[in-house]
């Protein structure tokens, strides 16, 4: 079956003529025949079919059922009668109908057998694979920073593409290309497909339809016209094809995940290490768009315990860059990462600290901050340093902004294989032992010693003790272990040793 519609497009197309009457849009058409003259005034018309006739047979019968009447300049029109006022030749007209009908048809199996091979799990690559067997033009499907997910024929490397790491992603000529003609800004807009050209490539065309999923667009269908021109259906046929890639799509997390921003993907394959040629990455990173500076963090964010989440993950989006003004913000495996780039060696130098403030306090949300960095390649590294804060929650509800540099040693205890006590530095484990069979308090002295920046009048205050005695007890500490207080090395192992005691004491 084929619509009317369609049939009398192509009808008008083909014979540069005009088909007057009325056609309903969603009327479909099975067959058509020719209708002829005989004994009987008595038609039976089928409402499927549509029926060829020439008007000056049947001007005078009133038939029930749609008739395409051929040569009727003088004619009184009827509700399902469709009119050509010139004489052409039935079987011409027949044959145009036909084909039509063929065309529909065809286009109706393939959508059949890509619903079958949806239904049936075969994946992505299948349902291209039998989209082109009716568009008989190659077939590529992209996420929305230019890599390709799939390709019909799946060996198509043509000039368009470049190769990184075994993975495809279009060169900076064809994004340049769809930037002219603005086709990314089509595809976010509008659910239509769009059929273009380009200047460097004026003989072929090119048929772009985005592809969606909870309105949100995670990817685009492009089919080069190299093998035959686009039709007037395969707009239509198109939009299934992405329909049905959006389904098979919904089935992988990484997908339902998206939120639709164009650079999405690109932070994946940031944060997943598939990108490993700085040159090349930093090309991506300006042809989506975003300015980039020497220095970048990892946040992440989560949300505090019992607090409720109903907003849209995109509310959480737009309010962070509304912040961080350049930087880029996206769900990643459920949780919220920023990639902050700025100028300054200050995370938060050039932000309005107090509206970030607000912002985590009216969402009861926590954040971890990486260290500082610059080499992007490097941002998987510090996206783990900002995950480890998260999942030993090491952010306070009171503080709600986390640094790595305040606890990355704890980060370093948790990867050793050996035990961590056996880093306490053998004098503190001997002034352990001393303190507690002496009731002496040399152990907390040299640590309010070491944590006042070596500081003897500070640390003294601290403990609320005279001068004299400070020096006096650190006399008996360089006596019992030996230690010499211009010693820099030793007095480094002797913090790294308490923070290793904090560590157990937290872990115990």
């Amino acid at each position: 079956m084929a619509y009317l519609k369609k049939i009398i497009e192509q009808i008008e197309k083909d014979f540069k003529i005009h088909v007057h009457g009325f056609v309903k849009p969603e009327l479909q058409i099975e067959s058509v025949q020719f209708l002829l003259l005989g004994n009987d005034d008595n038609y039976e018309l089928s409402p499927s079919v549509l029926y060829i006739a020439s008007y000056q047979d049947f001007c005078h019968h009133t038939l029930d059922g749609y008739v395409l009447y051929l040569g009727c300049r003088n004619a009184h029109f009827s509700e399902t009668g469709l009119y050509i006022y010139q004489q052409l030749n039935p079987m011409e007209v027949s044959n145009c109908i036909q084909k039509e009908l063929l065309r529909f048809h065809q286009a109706k199996l393939k959508r059949e057998e890509m619903f079958h091979i949806l239904h049936a799990g075969y994946g992505i690559q299948s349902i291209i694979d039998t989209a082109r067997t009716y568009l008989n033009n190659p077939i590529t499907v992209c996420n929305t920073s230019f890599s390709v997910i799939a390709c019909s024929p799946e060996d198509d490397y043509n000039s368009n593409f470049e190769v990184h790491n075994n993975k495809r992603y279009l060169k900076k000529s064809s994004i340049e290309n769809m930037n002219r003609k603005l086709v990314m800004d089509h595809l976010f807009k509008k659910h239509t497909p769009l059929v273009t050209r380009f200047e460097d490539d004026p003989g072929t065309e090119y048929l772009f339809c985005s592809i969606h999923i909870r309105r949100s667009v995670v990817g685009y269908i492009c089919i080069r016209g190299d093998a035959r021109p686009f039709t007037e259906e395969d707009p239509d046929f198109v939009m299934d094809t992405a329909y049905m890639l959006s389904i098979e799509m919904q089935k992988d997390e990484f997908f339902t995940l998206k939120s639709g921003l164009k650079y999405e993907y690109f932070l994946t394959d940031l944060l997943e290490r598939n990108l490993d040629n700085i040159e090349f990455t930093l090309q991506r990173l300006a042809q989506l768009g975003q300015e980039f500076y020497k220095y970048f963090w990892i946040l992440t964010f989560s949300f505090s315990e019992g607090a409720v989440c109903h907003i849209k993950p995109n509310y959480y989006i737009d309010q962070l860059l509304n912040i961080f003004h350049g930087s880029m913000a996206f769900f990643y495996k459920g949780t919220l990462v920023l990639l902050l780039t700025s100028k300054n060696m200050e995370a938060f130098a050039n932000i309005d600290t107090q509206k970030f403030s607000n912002f985590l306090q009216l969402n009861q949300m926590y954040t971890a901050v990486s260290f500082r960095y610059e080499n992007i390649l490097d941002t998987y590294i510090y996206y783990e340093q900002a995950m480890f804060l998260l999942n030993e929650k090491k952010v306070s509800p009171q503080d709600r902004i986390c640094f790595y540099s305040e606890h990355y040693l704890y980060h370093l205890f948790g990867q050793s294989r050996l035990p961590v006590k056996s880093f306490i530095h053998p004098d503190i484990n001997y002034l352990i032992q001393y303190d507690a069979r002496n009731h002496t308090d040399y152990l907390n002295t040299l640590r309010s010693y070491l944590e006042h920046n070596r500081n003897a009048l500070s640390a003294a205050k601290h403990l609320h003790i005279h001068k004299s005695t400070f020096f006096y007890r650190v006399g008996k500490i360089s006596e019992l272990v030996g230690m010499k207080i211009e010693d820099c090395g030793l007095l480094a192992a002797y913090e790294l040793s308490f923070a290793i005691i904090d560590y157990v004491k937290e872990h115990a």
